[in-house]
Formats: C-alpha cells, sequence, structure tokens
C-alpha cells in the first residue's frame, strides 16, 4: 500500500488507523517468528491493512500453505480490496469482517483450536469491549497454553494489559518504524 494511501486512511480514520505510515518491514521481521508460524497449523492476521505482515507470513511460509489453515482478517473495504490485488493466489485467506465476527467463520470451518494470532489492534483506539472479547471469549474458547499472541503496541505500558491472560510474555522492541513499537509475544494462556 502506498504511504499516501495509509496517511489518507489516517487522516479519515484516525481513531482507528493510529499511525500516519505503514509498519515497517523491520517490524514485521520481528513480529512474525520463522518458528512459531511453521509450527502453528491455525493462523490469524488481525487488521491485516497495509500487508506488510501478510507478506512476511507468506515469505517465511516460502508459500507452502500444506496443512495450514490461514485466516487473514481485515475490515476495513479499501485496505481488504489492496490485499485481494497483492496476493491474488492466496485470496481465499482473506475476510472483510469485524475481528468481532470471526468466531462464526471459524466455527463454520470447524475450526475448534488456534495455534498463532499475529495482531496490530490499535487498542488503544478501539472500544475496550474489543480487547475483552478477544481474552475473555475468543481465546478461552480457542486457545490452549500452547497459542500464542502476538501483538505490537506503540506503548510499552500496554504490557499491563496482557499479565492477566499470558504467564509468558517477552516483550522486544524495533526503533526501525516510525513510530517505534513495542512486540508482546505471549503465551501460557490462562483459561
Amino acid at each position: 500500500m502506498s504511504k499516501i494511501a495509509f496517511f489518507k486512511q489516517f487522516l479519515q480514520k484516525n481513531k482507528q488507523v493510529w499511525a500516519i505510515l505503514p509498519s515497517s518491514k523491520f517490524l514485521a521481521e520481528k513480529i512474525i517468528d520463522k518458528n512459531i508460524l511453521q509450527n502453528s497449523e491455525v493462523i490469524i492476521e488481525f487488521w491485516a491493512g497495509p500487508w506488510v505482515f501478510t507478506e512476511k507470513i507468506f515469505e517465511k511460509l516460502w508459500n507452502n500453505f500444506d496443512n495450514k489453515k490461514i485466516f487473514i482478517i481485515e475490515k476495513e473495504k479499501e485496505f481488504f480490496d489492496i490485499l485481494i490485488k497483492k496476493f491474488p493466489e492466496q485470496k481465499s485467506f482473506f475476510y472483510n469482517i469485524d475481528v468481532l465476527d470471526l468466531k462464526s467463520i471459524l466455527e463454520k470451518n470447524n475450526i475448534k483450536k488456534i495455534d498463532l494470532v499475529i495482531s496490530w489492534l490499535p487498542f488503544k483506539s478501539l472500544p475496550k469491549e474489543i480487547f475483552i472479547f478477544l481474552m475473555e471469549d475468543f481465546f478461552v474458547n480457542f486457545f490452549d497454553k500452547n497459542s500464542y499472541f502476538i501483538q505490537f503496541s506503540y506503548f510499552e505500558s500496554f504490557k499491563k494489559n496482557l499479565v492477566k491472560y499470558f504467564p509468558n510474555i517477552v516483550v522486544s522492541k524495533c526503533n526501525l518504524n516510525v513510530p517505534p513499537a513495542h512486540i508482546f509475544k505471549c503465551c501460557g494462556f490462562w483459561k
């Protein structure tokens, strides 16, 4: 996605988009853990947006999707359309839905357990109910102690929201992003 298109989305929906520029390839490299990714059967990306994480997921899987069930969620129609154009061979992985609607999609696909969720949902600007839904409903139904939730935030203080749900959180930082971002790799979900 062009920086101009992303900036337009920021101007129109700054409460949802939050950043003035798309995430950097350096951030995507730090977030997308090859070992976790390759050992995951069911993979979800929340808020695919300008596709830098999506591209890194496909790259690190070497476009080998055997035994993988991938769900890439993008609520914004403009971003969704760009993703479909950018990755036409993988268009069956993309869903133009709200995160709150994902549960029904997984149930239709007979998904009982999620191995990995990669997210860059802007929780600071979203209604608190979305975070609570994910942690206290969605993850309760689809996560186990071996599932991973990888989230980035521009605020290191976001960790305090996660410790109630995950006993194992590894925090790292990517300074080569505008603004710098904190990465939270969480596992061991407490039900």
